[in-house]
């Protein structure tokens, strides 16, 4: 069988199982979201999965959407340029079609398999509970949990993320694995593996005036026409050891996971630091953090090289079936942007100084006072 042909028939599949979510569910969860000067609608056909994915998109949800299709909050279906539907089965009691993969498909990992026809994107994550599904001449997007209960903190923090990245690649935007700090003006993407400080650092910001938050694990990039990011996330996860540190997120604590050796915890961000947070900005640079104790940070150049090094293969493993455009991606990221390291302080506002101060003296990018 053609694959384009097997995925259409998928899509139409998936199209008819919302539709009887819906019918399950009514009145539904609709919202629109703004998202990098673009409209995308989300129809949940479930509360529970509402009250799962919606927290860490609060920032960027549209007032026209911010009630249930009950005939007062009913979106006008020409509304958005994307249209993204989720339901889930515990709630609505409607699976997906049995997706069209074989037990060699489910090689990726977190054994999941993926399908691309070139307009028509598939994943299928059985050991999560999970499907995505999107169609990119229609711009029709679905995800099936099969418990939004069972969600980890992972998943409520970057909700529908391969949905996201699927439809949002189309405008030339990439989901990359990297905290981001810095002002209207300008900011830089921190990029390093747990336990590298780039979290630490980026929470930071949200305590006190200096520089302002975007991300904290994961963000938005465009490269032309000139490299931007943009906080499609307003969650963070931070490690239990973190939280001495900052005392002020205990009572935004959402969710633990004890299952990896970092435990962490999940804090939804918005609104509480709203004004400590900047929804995008133009990126100056690529920082390489090391937590290094000293009583001042201290930042010059790395090879691009190693930078890529730690940026690629992070990025590329939560979004499969596309590795080798994710990894070109990047790669050209490295190439085309400054790259730095920092050599982190012991102390947090010695680090935040510093990068504030390399901005607006390197890169001119000088903070504006909060309101």
């Amino acid at each position: 069988m053609r694959q384009e042909h097997d995925l259409a028939v998928y899509l139409d599949g998936c199209a008819g199982a919302f539709a009887q979510a819906e019918r399950a569910q009514e009145p539904m969860h609709e919202h629109l979201l703004q998202i990098a000067g673009m409209t995308i609608r989300l129809r949940i056909a479930g509360a529970a999965l509402a009250e799962a994915a919606l927290p860490a998109l609060a920032h960027l949800l549209d007032g026209r959407g911010d009630g249930r299709g009950d005939g007062r909050g009913d979106l006008a279906p020409t509304a958005a340029a994307i249209t993204l539907h989720l339901w889930d089965a515990a709630a609505t009691g409607v699976w997906p079609p049995r997706p069209p993969f074989t037990a060699d498909d489910y090689r990726r990992y977190g054994q999941r398999a993926v399908a691309h026809d070139g307009v028509r994107s598939l994943m299928h994550a059985p050991t999560s509970g999970q499907l995505f599904a999107y169609d990119r001449a229609s711009r029709q997007g679905y995800f099936w949990v099969e418990d939004a209960g069972q969600l980890s903190i992972y998943e409520r923090a970057a909700p529908a993320q391969t949905l996201f990245h699927w439809a949002l690649g189309e405008f030339g935007w990439q989901i990359v694995h990297a905290a981001a700090v810095g002002n209207e003006s300008g900011g830089v993407l921190l990029i390093g593996s747990t336990g590298a400080g780039k979290s630490t650092t980026a929470l930071s910001c949200l305590a006190q005036d200096g520089l302002r938050f975007l991300s904290d694990d994961k963000c938005l990039v465009r490269l032309e026409p000139q490299p931007q990011a943009f906080a499609l996330f307003s969650s963070a996860k931070i490690k239990g050891d973190m939280l001495p540190r900052l005392p002020h997120f205990r009572p935004l604590l959402a969710g633990w996971d004890d299952n990896y050796k970092a435990a962490k915890g999940l804090v939804f961000l918005h609104p509480t630091y709203a004004e400590h947070m900047v929804t995008s900005f133009p990126v100056k640079a690529l920082l390489l953090p090391k937590v290094t104790h000293q009583t001042q940070a201290a930042i010059y150049p790395a090879p691009s090289a190693e930078v890529f090094c730690h940026l690629g293969p992070s990025t590329v493993i939560w979004l499969p079936g596309a590795e080798a455009d994710n990894y070109r991606f990047v790669a050209e990221m490295a190439r085309r942007l400054p790259c730095y390291r920092i050599e982190l302080a012991g102390d947090l506002q010695a680090n935040m100084d510093a990068i504030r101060h390399w901005l607006e003296e390197t890169w001119g990018a000088k903070s504006q006072p909060l309101a």
